[in-house]
């Protein structure tokens, strides 16, 4: 009996490690491809879809783009002054790495988006 006891503490460690040395690569199953890396959406995206959520006058509104870290304010959004087709008017701050930014823009709709109009300085 201690002879097989002997045995089985010798052998049964040595199949562990056979089984641990499989030099193959892992298999897995198919399935669909992944898919690539979606675009990162801008900072100027962002704000200008909160622009276009926001209702005229609202309480200042949070916003934050995951895809570059940067976040902020949007303080103010009014009627557009210069800008017809339901255009705004706004005012938002910009916290990023480079430090904290304000700036003022207007967003107007464009094909079932809102978009920044002009250059703002937003990336």
């Amino acid at each position: 009996m201690l002879s097989e006891l002997i045995q089985i503490a010798i052998v049964f460690p040595a199949l562990v490690l056979t089984a641990c040395s499989n030099t193959e690569p892992l298999q897995t199953s198919t399935g669909a491809p992944v898919a690539a890396a979606a675009v990162p959406i801008t900072d100027q995206t962002v704000i200008a879809e909160t622009v276009g959520r926001a209702t005229i006058g609202s309480d200042p509104l949070a916003w934050a783009n995951p895809s570059t870290g940067s976040a902020g304010v949007i303080e103010q959004v009014r009627p557009g002054t210069n800008n017809p087709n339901g255009c705004r008017d706004f005012v938002t701050s910009k916290q990023s790495l480079e430090g904290v930014t304000r700036f003022n823009g207007v967003a107007c709709p464009s094909d079932g988006s809102w978009k920044i109009n002009g250059s703002s300085g937003l990336h």
